[in-house]
């Protein structure tokens, strides 16, 4: 999308000294604004022969490393704390060379880390990654990508800035997002920034953002540049620094870096910011295994860039590394993989030392200079503004209607019925509705990393919610009362999320007793959940299980809101509801809720994670990451019985779904389903197809002593349908769909016979008997 304006950009310019060989720093003091981190558009950079726009990009960063000495490879790689907050990563660039400054790090997760705009306007946050993933809608995704990319693209050309840390933090066109990591514990702080358990799930998400975020103009530069988050394997918080875990290859191959290679392969991904933990001994940051061995070589991502997460670097003093010193620990990341130091300036102060000593080849800096450079290049930074046709998006598309309906449409398709006893939903406006519990006033129902400004006027720097206003957004009883037309809508919390006190519940239940219907809203926040914290308990926090059972003693017909980022047990819980609606984090997506509720809508998602019960966690070690250890993780491993399984969710129609093919015995398959609505609503299907192994493959895995997964997701299909209308659906199942990973964490495909299940996460699914 091309905004109507043209952009007028004030550009890095050197200063006299810095056109000769002085090597210092340019001056802190801010740049004029607006400024975008552009080179090459001044002279005497502009006449240089790394600046040739008729040069390859490859030719150009040659040229231009060819020139630079070893300090100013080094400045490239590290942040430099005269400019600016060193998480935000503010590496000097080189001066003498025409090289702007740059600030790396620009979240973009579920929306472009920024302030807002002096209109208010501030950039468009989308509902959780988890509700994106429960739509299983690839067109989502990508349109969500297409929005993070164009308002990254419009902020770096009118010069705006991150609302958060000390400097100049203006926005350049790279981002940290999407976050794919395996949830494989519910209890994982961060569960909420993640789209979904399966990896081939999550895998398909970010290749669908990133064909948004990274659309290409004519001349092949890419709206923005996005890093996945968090490589590998990270998911718990506690001692997260210096936490080591062992994980088996077959583990490795199977849950953690499956999503990362889809991602790199099929959706063009071109770095990670790697991840605290540490694996059999090596920290991510620091594993020659992973970002060489797997990333640059075995999947072929030789360009591939690596950035630590905020003070990494540091953490290699202490276990399991224990390096002895700044040098050493810088040397160790460098030497292992990583390219850019993020949250310390160890680099900055000692890689030089460490090459005069010979810890680390000048080749070793050089190469990771090169990759820094691969993706500024990429995005046009070194280009004539001429050559770059997003440079004429401007502010205009910030927040704008169609960015809003892209928004919203996202939201409509994230909510999961769960339960639905004798077609408690839709709602009929015009009746007497009480919303009880602390999630219905709440304005702050956002998944973490949300941002830097969603709403006008929050205080910087604010990361878990509890001091920042949110009251741009429609709480969930303002949206219930706008669609109860001709009714009556009454609230009480009963309880805080978390709090120790039960005095409100009887005033709340007083009020439920004068309703004809109760939406009992529930749930977990970030306040709960986030970085730095994991959960101890699945079960809800505070006294809302009680204020729960107080409404449901009340026999009143009661919708249960369930609004969270890792699942919560409602055990206790659930017996009682009427009908159950998961809606997860979902931003500004209240008003769409509640259309949903009372009918307006019908495009309900499908779960994206397995809801234990209540005492599972009891059942598994945290720290343990064998996914098939009895009882299992994930829907791929349990054998146990989930409250809800993975890819679960109802719908107000009804469809059926007929499906056949597979009569070839070698791959790729043909598979064609016809899906009908013989309901009398119109409404969304998902079709999920799983891959099953027969009974002689699993003798033959366990023979070869690795691990089968009960079922496995190998494709997936959206569609909309009218009452009475039909779709048919193809799928067409690669090789890869039929492997299992073995012990070495390679990949076979078995001969034999084995099942392709297709499923809609509610009736009989559909299993088609297959030979390979």
């Amino acid at each position: 999308m091309r905004g109507p304006s043209v952009i007028v950009m004030v550009v890095w310019a050197m200063s006299t000294e810095a056109a000769g060989v002085d090597t210092t720093l340019p001056p802190t003091a801010a740049p004029v604004t607006p400024f975008s981190y552009h080179g090459c558009l001044t002279e005497p950079s502009k006449s240089m022969k790394w600046c040739d726009s008729t040069m390859t990009h490859a030719d150009r960063i040659d040229e231009l490393l060819n020139q630079m000495t070893l300090e100013e490879k080094v400045g490239l790689l590290s942040p430099n704390v005269k400019l600016g907050d060193m998480c935000n990563d503010h590496t000097q660039g080189v001066p003498r060379l025409g090289v702007p400054p740059y600030m790396w790090l620009v979240e973009t997760n579920t929306a472009v880390a920024s302030a807002c705009l002096p209109s208010n306007k501030c950039a468009i946050t989308f509902n959780g990654p988890l509700g994106m993933g429960a739509s299983f809608n690839r067109s989502s995704w990508a349109l969500k990508g297409h929005v993070l990319g164009t308002e990254l693209r419009a902020f770096n050309n009118i010069g705006w800035h991150r609302q958060t840390g000390g400097g100049v933090n203006n926005i350049g066109l790279t981002g940290f997002g999407p976050n794919i990591n395996n949830p494989r514990d519910p209890r994982f702080g961060r569960l909420s920034e993640l789209p979904s358990e399966d990896p081939y799930h999550a895998g398909h998400y970010a290749v669908e953002m990133l064909r948004g975020m990274q659309e290409e103009d004519a001349n092949g530069h890419p709206l923005m540049i996005s890093f996945l988050k968090h490589f590998t394997a990270y998911s718990m918080e506690t001692n997260r620094m210096h936490s080591d875990f062992n994980i088996s290859m077959f583990d490795l191959f199977d849950s953690f870096l499956p999503q990362y290679e889809i991602a790199f392969k099929e959706g063009g991904a071109m770095g990670v910011m790697c991840s605290y933990d540490a694996e059999n001994g090596r920290p991510s940051c620091a594993n020659d295994y992973l970002l060489r061995t797997v990333l640059r070589e075995r999947w072929g991502q030789t360009d591939a860039f690596v950035s630590t997460d905020c003070g990494v670097v540091h953490n290699l003093l202490g276990s399991p590394v224990n390096a002895v010193d700044n040098i050493t620990a810088s040397a160790y990341a460098i030497n292992n993989g990583t390219d850019l130091e993020m949250g310390t300036d160890y680099v900055y102060n000692s890689l030089g030392l460490a090459v005069a000593t010979g810890m680390v080849e000048e080749s070793t800096v050089t190469e990771a200079a090169r990759r820094t450079l691969v993706p500024l290049f990429k995005t046009g930074l070194y280009d004539p503004l001429d050559d770059v046709a997003w440079t004429t998006i401007g502010a205009d598309v910030v927040a704008s209607t169609q960015h809003l309906a892209i928004r919203d449409e996202a939201a409509v398709q994230s909510f999961v019925l769960l339960k639905n006893e004798a077609t408690m939903l839709p709602l009929a406006p015009g009746i007497k509705i009480a919303v009880i519990g602390p999630i219905g006033i709440a304005h702050d129902l956002f998944s973490s990393y949300v941002g830097d400004a969603p709403c006008p006027g929050i205080p910087p720097k604010t990361k878990h919610g509890s001091a920042r206003l949110m009251n741009c957004t429609t709480t969930v009883v303002d949206a219930i009362r706008d669609v109860n037309i001709g009714g009556v809508t009454t609230n009480a919390t009963g309880c805080t999320i978390s709090g120790t006190s039960a005095a409100d519940i009887d005033a709340a239940v007083a009020i439920a007793s004068r309703a004809d219907v109760v939406v009992l809203a529930l749930g977990i926040d970030r306040t709960v959940e986030h970085e730095g914290i994991d959960r101890t308990s699945l079960r809800l926090p505070g006294h809302q299980e009680e204020l729960a059972l107080a409404i449901y003693a009340l026999k009143k017909p009661t919708v249960l809101i369930l609004s969270n980022g890792g699942p919560v047990a409602i055990d206790n819980i659930q017996a009682d509801a009427r009908a159950i609606v998961e809606v997860f984090s979902p931003g500004f997506g209240s008003p769409m809720l509640a259309r949903t509720l009372f009918g307006l809508e019908n495009r309900w998602g499908k779960l994206p994670y397995t809801m234990y019960g209540q005492d599972y966690i009891n059942e598994v070690n945290f720290s343990n990451y064998d996914m098939a250890k009895s009882p299992g993780r994930t829907y791929r491993y349990y054998t146990g019985t989930p409250l809800y399984p993975y890819g679960a969710g109802l719908s107000y129609t009804n469809f059926t779904l007929q499906c056949k093919g597979g009569s070839s015995t070698q791959s790729p398959m043909e598979f064609f389903c016809t899906l009908t609505n013989t309901g009398s609503a119109a409404g969304d299907e998902v079709v999920q197809v799983f891959h099953e192994a027969g009974t002689a493959i699993r003798a033959a895995a366990a023979a070869a002593q690795h691990p089968v997964p009960i079922r496995a997701l190998v494709e997936f299909d959206r569609v909309s349908l009218q009452p009475g209308q039909t779709a048919t659906l193809n799928f067409t199942l690669p090789e890869v769909a039929f492997a299992l990973v073995t012990t070495d964490g390679n990949s076979t495909v078995y001969p034999g016979d084995r099942s392709i299940v297709f499923s809609r996460g509610n009736g009989v699914d559909v299993v088609v008997p297959v030979t390979l």
